[in-house]
């Protein structure tokens, strides 16, 4: 029998895996379903929090994790569940992240378009394969394919992730037993086991996740094998323990409002099928820094809620689907629903043009931007073409986060499919350039004055800076390999980021700030010389970041966290000098933060039932206070602001 802890033979019973006594037959996939051959594992494809790629089994505190031989088949259903319909009401890809570097092309999924198909996979070599959506890249399945001649899961020897090698060993592939080895593990049963995020209501509380105690085959920078005896033991003693601290509140108020996607909530008309509210904070006032008000919007099951916008005006909020169809346009004022509009396979990001007040928004699904027009004096907006964001004949480029100038002239998006980014061009109404980018590049930035722009690079860890009377790309900033951080032994001396997200440039174009998701920092970059100054640390799945006006002048940065329930506000320069670094007085501070979780008097309109507070993504702080927006506000909002902040470039 292979030697495996109690409770790790344990979980290789629960996972139907043969090779558990070294001579079961696996049994049948439930999802084989006439016409399919058997497969040793099955996962649903789904929108649901935490449980994206499910198996319907918990494995070690996750139901996206299974366990095969060597040659077993894994298979992905979208076309319907291992039970009855479809799970999934999104578009999504299966697509390799993480596998042993050894593996054979024929382990390796990628679809060249986001899909609603079902696909499967025949592993043959032992170690760690971990499948990611390109369009929802917290989406994780993993399998571990495991040898029952030798102790403990294999993990492998050295492992492939997509934009990160070796820099000490000419580009090769990582040691598993290295510290971003190690980081990839944690973050898979962080991000696929909710019972992990961490939640800031259990002040006092030690922060520890549960892995698996269970022994692990790794190999080190010298390929040289050995057997971690306890995963669980090895993975909190590297990492967690930190207490969940009290409630800090910032010192300065901010103006406004701040509108958070909690995008995993589940609330009680919706259901687990489909998560996703609206927080509202205020952020100044006698109930200021605290949750005011929680949309769910049952009646149209409003699928993953992600990103925001406001109307010039500020009495309209934009609001995605990220998992679904629909564009939603609420009343500021009160939360209510005044209209929702089918626009495509995965809406994500909505801003408005600054000279029409048009809205865009990109189809993370498809390849192409809605347009809609904005009557005139009134909140009704309709759809008026899409435009698409390649060339003819391209590849599908699935755009993400995107940006306008500001002067209504110009648009960006970065295009994960693609690994590029397209410049659009209002005015003579043509892409202008496509520069190349990194890995599936996710958010793009523009700086106040529209020369520039930046896009993070999700799968790359990296920020491109592409010149926008060229259309050419400048520089890459390097955000996880840039000397700062070793991946193998761990050594920290600087500044790191890693999995970037949301990038947005200061209203005032000094700095750029990103959440970076596997490192669970934000990271600071100075645009004067586009260098990376600061890092900052976060909550695990750091992503959402957004400016808004503090009291008396100068930015806050508001920072969400998918897995967790804070919304955090950075104090990033707080003497307002234009100087941060990373320590020292000109070091960035989180002034306070808001646990994003209602009580009995907050106003809803759906009971939350579940991961309360969680997912936080698209933030936006109302008024709009970026060059081009701000000038637009109403004398109300602008009353509330400094003069430098009513024109942040000083012209």
């Amino acid at each position: 029998m292979k030697r495996f802890t109690v409770l790790g033979y344990a979980l290789c019973l629960a996972a139907g895996v043969a090779g558990c006594t070294g001579d079961e037959a696996a049994p049948p996939s439930p999802g084989a379903g006439p016409g399919l051959s058997p497969a040793a594992a099955t996962f649903d494809v789904t929108d649901e929090a935490g449980r994206w790629f499910d198996t319907g089994k918990d494995v070690g505190g996750t139901r996206s994790l299974a366990i095969v031989k060597p040659g077993d088949k894994v298979r992905f259903l979208q076309t319907r569940s291992m039970n009855g319909p479809s799970r999934v009401e999104g578009f999504h890809t299966v697509t390799s992240l993480i596998f042993p570097s050894n593996s054979k092309q024929s382990e390796q999924l990628d679809q060249p378009t986001a899909n609603k198909d079902d696909h499967e996979v025949t592993l043959d070599t032992p170690g760690l394969h971990v499948f990611v959506c390109k369009v929802h890249p917290y989406m994780l399945a993993g399998v571990i394919v495991d040898d029952a001649k030798t102790d403990g899961l294999d993990i492998g020897n050295k492992l492939h992730l997509v934009g990160v090698t070796d820099p000490a060993n000419a580009g090769t592939a990582l040691p598993s037993n290295s510290n971003i080895g190690l980081r990839l593990l944690r973050a898979f049963f962080v991000v696929t086991s909710p019972s992990n995020w961490k939640d800031y209501t259990k002040v006092g509380e030690k922060y520890k996740p549960t892995y698996p105690a269970v022994p692990v085959r790794v190999a080190d920078a010298t390929s040289v094998e050995a057997v971690v005896p306890d995963l669980n033991a090895a993975l909190q003693g590297a990492f967690d323990g930190d207490e969940i601290p009290a409630l800090k509140t910032p010192p300065i108020d901010g103006v406004g409002e701040v509108w958070v996607d909690t995008q995993y909530e589940e609330s009680t008309g919706k259901g687990p099928a489909y998560p996703g509210t609206m927080t509202v904070v205020d952020v100044e006032g006698t109930d200021k820094w605290k949750v005011k008000r929680k949309i769910a919007l049952p009646a149209q099951k409003m699928n993953n809620a992600h990103n925001m916008w406001a109307s010039h005006d500020q009495k309209q909020i934009y609001n995605t689907e990220w998992h679904g169809k629909s564009l939603y346009v609420l009343n500021r004022e009160d939360g209510a629903l005044l209209k929702e509009i089918v626009l495509g396979e995965d809406p994500a990001h909505v801003m408005t043009r600054v000279d029409t007040e048009q809205v865009h928004v990109t189809l993370n699904g498809e390849d192409a931007v809605s347009e809609l027009d904005k009557t005139a004096g009134s909140s009704n907006i309709t759809l008026k073409r899409r435009i698409p964001m390649q060339n003819s004949g391209d590849r599908q480029a699935q755009p993400h986060a995107h940006w306008m100038g500001h002067d209504g002239k110009t648009m960006a998006t970065p295009n994960s499919n693609t690994n590029d980014s397209t410049f659009f061009d209002f005015i003579n109404n043509v892409i202008k350039a496509k520069p190349a980018t990194g890995p599936l590049p996710i958010a793009a930035a523009m700086n106040p004055t529209s020369t520039k722009y930046y896009v993070s690079n999700y799968l790359g860890h990296s920020i491109s800076v592409i010149d926008m009377a060229t259309g050419n790309k400048i520089k890459d900033i390097p955000l996880l390999l840039n000397g700062n951080y070793n991946p193998v032994t761990g050594d920290i001396t600087g500044p790191i980021g890693g999995l970037p997200i949301q990038t947005p440039v200061s209203p005032d174009g000094k700095f750029v700030i990103t959440g970076n998701t596997l490192t669970g920092t934000i990271t600071i970059i100075r645009t004067s010389d586009d260098t990376l100054v600061a890092s900052i640390a976060c909550d695990p799945g750091c992503h959402g970041a957004n400016f808004g006006a503090k009291k008396g002048g100068g930015y806050y940065a508001y920072v969400t966290s998918k897995f967790s329930n804070r919304l955090i506000v950075l104090d990033y320069d707080a003497d307002n000098d234009g100087i941060v670094t990373q320590t020292g007085p000109d070091a960035p501070v989180i002034a306070g933060w808001v646990v994003l979780v209602d009580d009995a008097n907050t106003p809803k309109d759906d009971t939350i039932r579940g991961n309360k507070g969680m997912g936080g993504q698209g933030v936006l702080p109302v008024p709009n206070v970026y060059n081009g927006w701000v000038q637009k506000l109403p004398e109300e909002f602008r009353a509330q602001l400094t003069a430098a902040q009513k024109n942040p470039v000083g012209l």
